[in-house]
């Protein structure tokens, strides 16, 4: 399965994709290992650039210093980043591909937080969705794309909480409460004009854990 998850911050996507993993492995009959395991490539929203395993060694320091990078350099590791996962050893067919966010995030983040990627500029971020959607759909016809949503209220509420399964993954988070109204809309006008033809939204604001993989199964089975 070819899969990518995006959404703002505190919507839920680690936690769905933990319950997505344990579906997934379940149908193949195949082991579940539990976090901080994680099927998917979830390290491309700075500081949280560092893939979960296998880099324990370095991963602290390396996302305080990511934060040190002058703009020009960010630019370059993040696209590196993104290019990277698109080579034929992850996008083969046969091969399982899920990303959180990808190249959605820098469309989103990089141009109110990280100095770069604004409309106009070299490496405008939001241009290049189009071009990278256009890749994926080369390469990998059959991905999936799900928008994981909630309500303005609801993010803000999760956030001044610090309401998460997963806390570790918002600590040094760099979006602003004023700025989730800006950054809920971007990520829909990003899924509204995709062109991945598989792609469905699953709105966790009301909804448990429960209900969003159910919902999830229901829309993805016949896709499969």
């Amino acid at each position: 399965m070819k899969l990518i998850l995006m959404g703002c911050e505190y919507a839920g996507k680690r936690t769905l994709g933990v319950e997505i993993s344990k579906w997934w492995h379940k149908k193949n009959n195949t082991e579940f290992t539990p976090p901080p395991s994680i099927d998917y490539h979830d390290h491309f929203t700075v500081p949280w650039v560092v893939h979960a395993i296998g880099h324990e060694y370095h991963k602290e320091e390396s996302e305080k210093k990511i934060l040190d990078l002058n703009p020009g350099l960010l630019e370059h590791f993040q696209r590196y980043q993104t290019d990277y996962h698109m080579q034929d050893g992850f996008v083969a067919e046969g091969e399982d591909h899920w990303c959180i966010d990808w190249y959605y995030s820098d469309a989103v983040y990089a141009p109110l937080y990280y100095g770069f990627g604004r409309p106009g500029e070299y490496a405008d971020r939001w241009a290049g969705v189009h071009h990278y959607e256009e890749i994926v759909m080369n390469k990998m016809p059959d991905m999936i794309l799900v928008h994981v949503k909630a309500s303005l209220d609801k993010i803000k509420e999760r956030v001044i909480a610090g309401e998460s399964l997963f806390p570790e993954r918002h600590e040094g988070s760099l979006m602003k409460l004023q700025d989730v109204d800006y950054i809920l809309a971007r990520f829909q006008t990003l899924y509204d004009q995709s062109i991945i033809k598989n792609k469905f939204e699953i709105d966790t604001s009301s909804d448990t854990v429960n209900d969003s993989i159910s919902e999830f199964v229901k829309n993805v089975e016949p896709i499969l």
